[in-house]
């Protein structure tokens, strides 16, 4: 199976947006659908049994405009194609190291923040500095509910993906299949999936669009011409996005003052 899957829902079963009589219907809500990722050893975006109790119609997989996953990961691409140095690497290939270091940094600032006569502010600044290489590098879900952390760490020929999925619910059931893990791919193969997937998606979009064109909309408001335009400058778009992950980093790390301001912290 493909690393990234998905499945859209036919435009006859995408309610319009708004409320009737003022419907509508675009681009965006038509690639509702579900997704989830393919790791092999797990898989994310997959709901467990326990949190879907009770809910026979509930998909196991995260059901949402897949456009979303689509635009919130291309816009961490620049980060992920920029290598980290092997010392880097070596935390976050990890999900215990990274955690545990993403931890340390953030008890270093709670305690000072604990000292009335320290301005945070001042210290703010280092400790954005010290972790933005991981968030920049990590694909969020604030849409959804209890949203996993997926981040990607590229160094030399390889790709480490490291996940935090171990989310409760208030009644302490884990909601994601995922849990925590890491898993180490070649570059090369992680891109090769992202191509793939994005040649997937469009092609199931052109149908989508096709089907929407035809359809009779009723009172909803479409515009299908846009539709058309729009089809293809997102698959423009998305080809741009591609090509920062198969050029030449354009993203260059202070690393050095990263590891300086380590350093200090801990010292």
């Amino acid at each position: 199976m493909a690393l990234i899957n998905f499945k859209l829902r036919h435009p006859d079963n995408i309610f319009p947006w708004g409320d009737a009589p003022d419907t509508s219907m675009h681009w965006f809500g038509l690639t509702d659908g579900e997704y989830w990722l393919d790791l092999n050893k797990a898989t994310l975006y997959e709901y467990t049994n326990e949190v879907l109790a009770g809910d026979v119609n509930a998909s196991h997989y995260v059901e949402y405009q897949i456009v979303r996953l689509i635009e919130d990961w291309t816009s961490i691409f620049e980060s992920i194609a920029e290598p980290i140095p092997d010392a880097f690497y070596a935390i976050a290939r990890n999900n215990n190291h990274l955690y545990r270091f993403y931890g340390a940094v953030q008890k270093w600032l709670d305690k000072l923040s604990e000292d009335p006569s320290i301005d945070i502010d001042t210290y703010y600044d280092r400790y954005d500095k010290t972790i933005e290489w991981i968030y920049s590098r990590t694909l969020t879900a604030m849409h959804l509910t209890s949203g996993p952390g997926i981040s990607f760490f590229r160094n030399r020929n390889n790709i480490s993906i490291v996940w935090k999925a171990d989310h409760q619910t208030e009644n302490n059931i884990p909601v994601w299949t995922a849990q925590n893990g890491e898993v180490e791919l070649e570059y090369e193969v992680f891109v090769s999936e992202i191509e793939d997937f994005g040649n997937r998606f469009f092609q199931a979009m052109d149908t989508q669009v096709q089907i929407a064109v035809e359809k009779d909309w009723g009172t909803t408001h479409i515009n299908k011409e846009r539709l058309i335009q729009e089809q293809q400058e997102r698959k423009d778009e998305f080809q741009k996005k591609l090509a920062v992950l198969k050029s030449e980093p354009t993203k260059h790390t202070d690393w050095d003052l990263i590891n300086s301001l380590i350093t200090k912290m801990f010292s």
